[in-house]
């Protein structure tokens, strides 16, 4: 089966660097774990670190690995949900989003019939276009839910506890002077209609960190005592910017959380070129042969059931993937001073969405590696894997 690792010790350097950023550029983050579908490693490390919340995309995502967990006031649903799931949402989690009167009513509904208080965000769309009430409606869908979420404030209800805007996701809209200046006058006029200070303010899509970082920190001026939050999981889990493809600032952040491990199932040496006649491969796409002539190649078991394979890099020097399909990656491995066999293990370099499919994967091993060096760029290649209860050997001390 192909394997997904998870590097806590890369995990943990990551978590400290952002705890001290967070003092220096005034913020809080909310690590969203929408790449690793919440996987139950990832979620039990960060509260054993102290993390007290963290932002969920899905509200069944959970099933993914097990059955839902009990209640708790640390989950935050980030994406909106449909106003039927209402009561699973205020059940599940403490705190949600909403972008219409609909929305928030559903949300106010079923947390009294539960007895419960609930957080709402109001979604804003400041120019991405995913998601979120337009901005010149925001201030009339704010009045209209105002007297229901002060009424929450004594007693149960959904209250509003801030607003939230998301940047990047869908058109690569970027954050400047001017929509974050929009921002701060649409959350200051949101306390006044509410009759009492905007508790927060939620930026997500890490497209915001770099600009957060270029700015030192600071934003146009919020409302006194409006959080600040930094809604996002590309800082903690990824370790770089993908929307512009550049290091994340504000320190050095591992990119090395990560890593997809598959096994060797057959080397063969093969006159590569076009059939004859053909017509569309499996995927309905236009077959290619590239390189043509004598090729050495190798198929391992990682295919497009497990992972995206467009989105990982091959761990492995004069090796490539050139092609695949539903069970399987196909290297060239011709040019690879490394001579492999069946059975042997190669790792990948995943990117992001490469990560998010694995992990929702149920043929997918997932395995946590409580410390691992951070060394990028050398193959990892073992002669067998051990069986999950079969001890493992130690690391050797010399390894760099």
């Amino acid at each position: 089966m192909p394997e997904l690792t998870i590097n806590l010790d890369a995990l943990a350097h990551n978590l400290r660097l952002i705890r001290q950023l967070e003092r220096r550029w005034h913020f809080t983050l909310l690590p969203v774990l929408k790449m690793v579908s919440t996987l139950p490693a990832v979620v039990a490390f960060l509260k054993e670190q102290g993390c007290t919340q963290y932002g969920v995309a899905d509200v069944w995502d959970h099933l993914v690995h097990g059955p839902v967990p009990p209640p708790g006031h640390e989950r935050a649903l980030i994406n909106l949900s449909p106003p039927e799931q209402a009561p699973d949402v205020v059940r599940l989690f403490a705190r949600s989003a909403f972008s219409s009167e609909q929305g928030f009513q559903a949300l106010d509904d079923a947390a009294r019939r539960q007895g419960i208080c609930h957080d709402a965000v109001l979604m804003v769309d400041l120019g991405d276009m995913r998601e979120g009430v337009p901005l010149e409606d925001a201030l009339p869908l704010l009045h209209a839910v105002a007297s229901a979420s002060r009424r929450a404030l004594d007693g149960c209800g959904a209250r509003l506890a801030g607003l939230g805007v998301n940047l990047g996701c869908l058109y690569g809209a970027c954050p400047d002077a001017e929509n974050m200046a929009q921002l701060a006058w649409l959350a200051d006029r949101a306390g006044r209609a509410l009759g009492h200070p905007l508790r927060r303010v939620s930026l997500g899509g890490t497209i915001f960190w770099n600009w957060f970082a270029r700015h030192e920190g600071r934003l146009p001026r919020l409302p006194e005592g409006c959080l600040l939050e930094l809604r996002m999981g590309d800082p903690l889990l990824l370790g770089y910017d993908m929307y512009r493809n550049e290091p994340l600032l504000g320190g050095p952040f591992r990119t090395d959380l990560f890593r997809i491990c598959a096994t060797v199932l057959e080397v063969a040496e093969r006159d590569i070129k076009m059939p004859r006649h053909h017509v569309h491969n499996g995927q309905g796409l236009a077959p290619h042969c590239t390189p043509a002539g004598r090729r050495t190649r190798t198929l391992t078991d990682c295919g497009l059931l497990h992972t995206d394979v467009s989105d990982l890099r091959l761990d492995l020097p004069g090796a490539r993937i050139v092609d695949y399909s539903g069970n399987y990656a196909i290297l060239d491995v011709t040019d690879c001073p490394q001579a492999l066999s069946p059975g042997d293990r190669i790792s990948f370099i995943p990117g992001y969405w490469a990560v998010a499919r694995a992990a929702r994967t149920p043929q997918v091993v997932k395995t946590v590696l409580d410390h691992q060096p951070s060394v990028t760029g050398r193959p990892c290649i073992a002669r067998a894997v051990p069986p999950p209860d079969a001890p493992r050997p130690a690391p050797d001390p010399e390894e760099p």
